[in-house]
């Protein structure tokens, strides 16, 4: 009994791929001319399409907003691969005591990082640039105060060197001020949506040096950085810091 349903359910399925047989051979003998004709139309608009795309320079206006040279003065600076390591000259363990001379001494060496004009820039044309909204009132020169920007990684600077003063001055038993709390949580935020906002995506492994050192970023030449903001900074101020005055205070 099992075995003739098996043989009726095998005829079936064979008259049933007969069938799709059957009619595969008649379209191939008798081709619908216009059938033929869209299909081939609809294929070349596709190719044409996908050439186009391929051909077509891309464009980020829609993410940004414009390009790059109307919105902003700062020109795109080349990148270069930094292997991340200690780099005690600059940030030690021994600044976090109650003697405050190692954290100033370290703190002076940061006057190096900074722009001569302590990040802050001039910009004749700044009409010209969608990005740009009020300026401040910077020294120019030693007569004369002007519009002028302040570039995010001095501010950035200026924030951690605040930081790294005021958590020294805690472990000394300097009692924190209201106007101390106020700075302190805007640097801490403005360096964590700084953080977010460039999110470094570099996948860090295990190295001997420890958890974050010994990894390659490709990051900004930051000497073309410098160099692009000293050439356009207002007034310089560098030279005039002392290692009591070390934090990059705007």
């Amino acid at each position: 009994m099992d075995h003739r349903r098996k043989e009726d359910h095998d005829e079936e399925e064979q008259g049933f791929l007969s069938s799709i047989a059957s009619r595969r051979d008649e379209e191939t003998i008798s081709p619908r001319p216009q059938r033929q004709y869209w299909r081939l139309l609809l294929e070349g608009i596709m190719a044409l399409a996908i050439v186009a795309l391929l051909v077509r320079p891309p464009s980020f206006s829609c993410k940004i907003g414009g390009d790059r040279a109307s919105r902003t003065p700062v020109p795109e600076f080349p990148r270069k691969m930094v292997t991340f390591v200690p780099q005690p000259r600059y940030m030690n363990e021994d600044m976090f005591t109650k003697d405050n001379r190692t954290t100033l001494l370290a703190l002076h060496n940061w006057i190096e990082l900074s722009a001569a004009a302590r990040g802050y820039v001039r910009i004749p044309e700044r009409e010209k640039y969608s990005d740009l909204g009020d300026p401040y009132t910077v020294a120019l020169d030693r007569h004369t105060d002007g519009p002028g920007y302040m570039m995010t990684v001095f501010h950035q600077l200026h924030c951690l060197s605040y930081l790294v003063e005021h958590l020294q001055a805690g472990y000394s038993g300097v009692e924190i001020t209201k106007e101390v709390a106020h700075h302190t949580a805007h640097c801490f935020d403005y360096i964590r949506q700084g953080i977010m906002c460039n999110a470094d995506t570099t996948l860090e492994g295990s190295t001997e040096a420890g958890p974050g050192w010994g990894s390659r970023h490709e990051c900004r030449d930051y000497e073309a950085v410098l160099d692009w903001a000293n050439k356009h900074g207002a007034m310089a101020w560098r030279n005039e810091l002392l290692p009591a005055e070390a934090t990059l205070s705007s």
